[in-house]
């Protein structure tokens, strides 16, 4: 098929709702911001001054984000006592760890629309010493409050490597 023919086929609501894909997107969009974020945050706290530097990324760009998490807090932690501004490091980890729980949920979970609800399912499960499964309701609110969260540890790793605080999107932009 060419490009034409691709786009021309009709995927709307597949899988899911058209509303459930666009912040399904958005949460993935704003993922893959934060992990290169991440990424310079990382070089620039290790020392690594100029962006254009190529050996950050070809240190880091294989390893996972929670090696990167505790590559930059132990950096934080060795260099906290000179660099004052790193002090508040263990929350920003800790909001880090939390943004990729929520964006893990529902990244490695499959949905469905189940179609005698018409409500968006999710399967969750864990084999960790025991099988726990279920099936979870997925609401927009959940998977906007997780990019939300998202959003907020951007800005969080921003303040921490660069001391400027900005406030979350939707406190800037109008309603």
């Amino acid at each position: 098929m060419n490009d034409e023919e691709v786009l021309g086929l009709n995927f709307t609501d597949w899988p899911l709702p058209e509303s459930y894909l666009a912040e399904l997107g958005r949460l993935s969009a704003l993922w893959s911001i934060l992990e290169g974020q991440l990424d310079i945050c990382l070089g620039k706290v290790a020392g690594f001054e100029q962006l254009s530097d190529p050996r950050p990324f070809i240190l880091l760009k294989h390893s996972s984000f929670p090696q990167k998490l505790d590559a930059l807090a132990a950096l934080c932690e060795q260099l906290a006592p000179k660099s004052p501004s790193l002090t508040g490091y263990a929350a920003t980890i800790g909001r880090l760890r939390s943004a990729q729980a929520l964006r893990n949920r529902f990244a490695h979970n499959g949905m469905a629309l189940n179609p005698d609800t018409q409500h968006v399912e999710m399967a969750v499960g864990s084999a960790r010493g025991k099988l726990k499964t279920r099936v979870e309701e997925v609401t927009l609110s959940d998977i906007r409050r997780a990019s939300m969260e998202v959003h907020c540890a951007m800005l969080d790793l921003h303040a921490l490597v660069t001391g400027k605080v900005y406030p979350p999107m939707w406190a800037r932009r109008e309603r």
